[in-house]
């Protein structure tokens, strides 16, 4: 393959002009603390479960709390940009903003070989060096320029409320009645659940947004400009300073553009917006009913739905037949309005389920509950970490128990994700971690007395 790409093709802050804060623009980092993680390898094979804790990040071993930072996102004046086909430039070169910024580099990367790739990760290092002006600051002045925001579709759920959610939260913080134009590869994907979060959680927004599937080209527009990939792209001084407690050979210091660098970035941060975004939803679920709110959920797909992905899971009605007896609650959080699934998944203390886009609520989780994800081998080489941020925003205690991939026993070639994401078999060991994992939990958090276990091995 040819490189057809190079540095310069990229917007760099700081250096490039065409990009300005509008007004003082905070703290570039702040450190937080990190969700308790835990991962728990439980499928029917020794051979695989050896395999898959050595896939284990070192850093995400053990619940640790290694350093997390809150990147920020900022609203920024950008002028000659052009969005659509799910990316953004300026000045006809590329934006590398948050999620937005991760499926540029997918494009770019799927057109390069590995020596390509080396010399545009080389060039990036370069043009890192060059003069680091820092972004100028300009004064909000009138409310023309519209607000556009990058979405990378209109069905998915987890994209939906980890990356274009976070992103109205920071415009909702300026007093203003410009239009919002969300930018999204095909408007007739959209789905309810968009417009329902939108106009339950910011309804003085709704009225404002419209939904584009069209390139469209700006002369000047305003955007949410989230830092992340900013840190491998600048000398700023302020980010060596917020690593300056940290260990000389902490990963932190050393960031790059490589894979491996942004792979640690996307797991170790979560951006303002998403921060905004929780205080935001359990605001307008303050004043809602608490007392019928289960405290311990099983996360269901709604048979009926006609979102249902249709991955049937093995065993999984003996699983929920333990569930129920510790006092478990089936949800099917589709059914229930954007409020009443924030409330719900707030109130609970433990909530069970297979992966899938609702683990991207644990944005909205309370702090001291426990989540337990479900999956296989399959989505530890390719989704674990993408509710990371998610589970960080709320400080919460997040655990995946991989079991089986339905269908393939204890096969060791696990399918590719693009052959289809399968379903899960929850087989005897699996369920038996996730069992003790609840018990354990639980009787850390709420002991029984002495009383109330003679009373219940009385009845029993």
């Amino acid at each position: 393959m040819e490189n057809v790409f190079s540095a310069h093709d990229f917007f760099f802050p700081g250096t490039d002009k065409g990009l300005c804060y509008l007004g003082p623009p905070g703290k570039l980092l702040k450190k937080r603390p990190a969700a308790r993680v835990r991962q728990i390898v439980a499928t029917e094979s020794e051979t695989v479960n050896r395999k898959m804790r050595r896939r284990i990040d070192p850093r995400w071993r053990t619940p640790t709390n290694p350093p997390v930072f809150e990147t920020l996102s900022s609203l920024v004046l950008a002028r000659n940009l052009v969005a659509g086909r799910r990316r953004i430039s300026i000045e006809g070169k590329l934006v590398l903003s948050a999620a937005a910024g991760d499926r540029v580099w997918k494009a770019v990367l799927d057109r390069l070989d590995a020596n390509a790739e080396r010399r545009l990760n080389a060039e990036f290092q370069q043009r890192k060096q060059e003069a680091h002006h820092g972004m100028e600051v300009a004064d909000p002045g009138d409310d023309d320029a519209p607000f556009v925001v990058d979405a990378r579709n209109g069905f998915n759920f987890y994209h939906f409320l980890t990356e274009t959610m976070p992103q109205l939260s920071v415009i909702a913080r300026v007093r203003s009645q410009a239009s919002i134009f969300i930018h999204l590869p095909r408007v007739d994907d959209l789905k309810d659940f968009v417009q329902g979060y939108v106009s339950d959680i910011y309804p003085g927004l709704a009225h404002r947004v419209s939904y584009i599937d069209k390139m469209v080209k700006y002369d000047a527009a305003r955007l949410v400009y989230n830092h992340r990939h900013y840190l491998y792209q600048s000398s700023d001084a302020a980010i060596d300073i917020a690593f300056s407690e940290l260990p000389q050979d902490d990963p932190w210091r050393r960031l790059g553009s490589d894979r491996a660098c942004r792979k640690f970035l996307s797991k170790s941060t979560f951006d303002t917006g998403m921060r905004h975004l929780r205080h935001d939803a359990l605001e307008r679920v303050r004043g809602l009913p608490q007392q019928d709110r289960p405290k311990r959920l099983w996360i269901g797909r709604d048979p009926n739905s006609p979102d249902n992905k249709n991955r049937p899971n093995a065993r999984e009605n003996e699983l929920l037949g333990e569930l129920r007896r510790r006092d478990f609650t089936v949800a099917y959080l589709e059914k229930l309005t954007p409020l009443e699934q924030i409330a719900m998944i707030n109130g609970a203390d433990i909530v069970v389920g297979p992966h899938g886009a609702g683990f991207a609520h644990m944005l909205f989780a309370n702090r001291r509950a426990l989540f337990i994800e479900v999956g296989t081998p399959q989505t530890q080489l390719h989704r674990w970490g993408d509710f990371l941020g998610n589970a960080h925003v709320a400080s919460c205690a997040y655990s995946t128990v991989f079991a089986d991939v339905e269908g393939y026993g204890a096969a060791e070639d696990i399918p590719a994700i693009s052959s289809g994401h399968r379903g899960i078999h929850i087989g005897e060991l699996a369920a038996e971690r996730i069992l003790k994992h609840i018990d354990e939990f639980s009787a850390r958090h709420w002991p029984v007395s002495s009383d109330a276990k003679e009373r219940n091995r009385t009845r029993s």
